[in-house]
């Protein structure tokens, strides 16, 4: 597959469903074998699918569920990027609410996610 703008926008968005709904293996199946996951404003770092999983699993722990939504997307096929801002609304299990804003660059390579680096706007990071 050719990779376009378009198929690089499916394919974070289809990212951040599966993020919200909680399907940690299906997100994984976006990603390089060898992928990481940063988050830079709170100095995480997980590389490997394993460690991926395992930060969206304990990412389970602490909330009820989320919603990413009002995308705005600037993609540069040819260079395999694409960056995401976006609106979130996350409940936590204790019962508060956030409601904030991040911006997601993705490297991929191919058609898969080989990096996301996620700047958040909360002070708390529920990533790793």
């Amino acid at each position: 597959m050719t990779r376009t703008a378009e198929n690089m926008i499916k394919t974070a968005e289809t990212y951040f469903g599966r993020v919200d709904r909680g399907e940690i293996d299906t997100v994984v199946e976006l990603m390089t074998p060898d992928v990481v996951l940063e988050v830079v404003t709170h100095g995480a770092r997980n590389a490997g699918k394993d460690a991926v999983r395992e930060v969206f699993r304990k990412r389970l722990d602490v909330f009820d569920n989320g919603l990413h939504f009002n995308f705005k997307h600037v993609a540069d096929p040819a260079k395999g990027w694409l960056v995401s801002r976006f609106d979130v609304i996350r409940n936590y299990k204790d019962g508060r609410r956030e409601e904030t804003n991040n911006i997601n660059f993705f490297e991929f390579e191919g058609a898969l996610i080989r990096r996301v680096s996620v700047w958040m706007a909360s002070p708390v990071s529920s990533l790793g």
